[in-house]
């Protein structure tokens, strides 16, 4: 790993508006880009669904393929235009199946992989809107790519409900050898305490950064709290609960090398026990 800074995109999602949010989106990362560090690696994340929100009633509306789609190619030209590697969710329909789908695109517009949700949340979130287990099919483990190369860092890439399952990550870390968790999400009131209290939960356990990303905003109580973590367990940066901002902090890859040689839990475990 190299050194990295990483920007944590706080944003409100305008439902189902797409034009809208990509829009702001637009406008999120120029602010992103000007709190930057010029020549350092500089990653921005988007939250879940950064492109429509849960409007999950019109799914098949706003589902695109992966790369051809409408979105992708934004991410993919903004990510050129502004020399970054960009982290987002949205839609993905694919086999005339629906993901919720997480991409990687690299400095030179590169789709490096994507990722679909595994974990579907159960409850609908919002009125009459249905929830994701009867909307997207499920992503697979052992045929998704969980573990994603940049020009500066290995990363892990889940999605909101995935973090309360601790074997996934653990998994990535050993598996994928990363150095960077980040979670993207819409995680509502009243749940922010726990949103925290797991993300500070797999830095430490899995001795690496952890960086999650939510929205804010009214339509469904989000409850922001971005937040990264550093390998100790230590908040480098966090957002609020109400407003929109973007967050930016830099990762100091010798703070690995520092846990895992005073601390080398990664080690001590069972053969075959993961």
């Amino acid at each position: 790993m190299k050194s990295t800074q990483i920007s944590l995109v706080q944003m409100q999602i305008s439902y189902g508006r797409k034009d809208e949010n990509l829009e702001k989106t637009t406008e999120m990362i120029e602010r992103a880009i000007s709190q930057a560090v010029p020549g350092v690696p500089h990653i921005v994340c988007l939250p879940e669904l950064f492109s429509t929100g849960y409007d999950l009633k019109n799914a098949k509306l706003h589902a695109e393929t992966i790369p051809e789609g409408r979105t992708t190619k934004f991410l993919q030209q903004t990510a050129i235009d502004h020399s970054i590697v960009l982290l987002a969710s949205y839609i993905e329909c694919w086999n005339e199946k629906y993901y919720n789908t997480a991409v990687v695109i690299d400095t030179n517009g590169i789709l490096v992989g994507k990722y679909r949700k595994i974990h579907l949340f159960p409850i609908p979130i919002g009125t009459g809107n249905p929830p994701e287990t009867t909307v997207f099919s499920i992503g697979e483990f052992y045929k998704s790519k969980t573990s994603f190369k940049t020009q500066s860092v290995n990363l892990g890439l889940l999605i909101c409900f995935d973090l309360r399952f601790p074997e996934i990550s653990r998994r990535i870390v050993l598996e994928g050898k990363v150095d960077l968790l980040v979670y993207l999400a819409e995680f509502p009131h009243p749940r922010c305490a726990i949103w925290k209290r797991l993300l500070q939960a797999r830095a430490m356990e899995n001795q690496i950064f952890v960086c999650g990303v939510n929205s804010v905003g009214s339509d469904f109580n989000f409850c922001g709290g971005s937040v990264a973590y550093d390998p100790y367990g230590n908040v480098l940066i966090e957002g609020s609960a109400e407003k929109e901002e973007i967050l930016t902090t830099q990762l100091d890859p010798s703070l690995l090398k520092e846990v895992r040689t005073s601390l080398p839990s990664l080690k001590y475990r069972q053969p075959n026990y993961y």
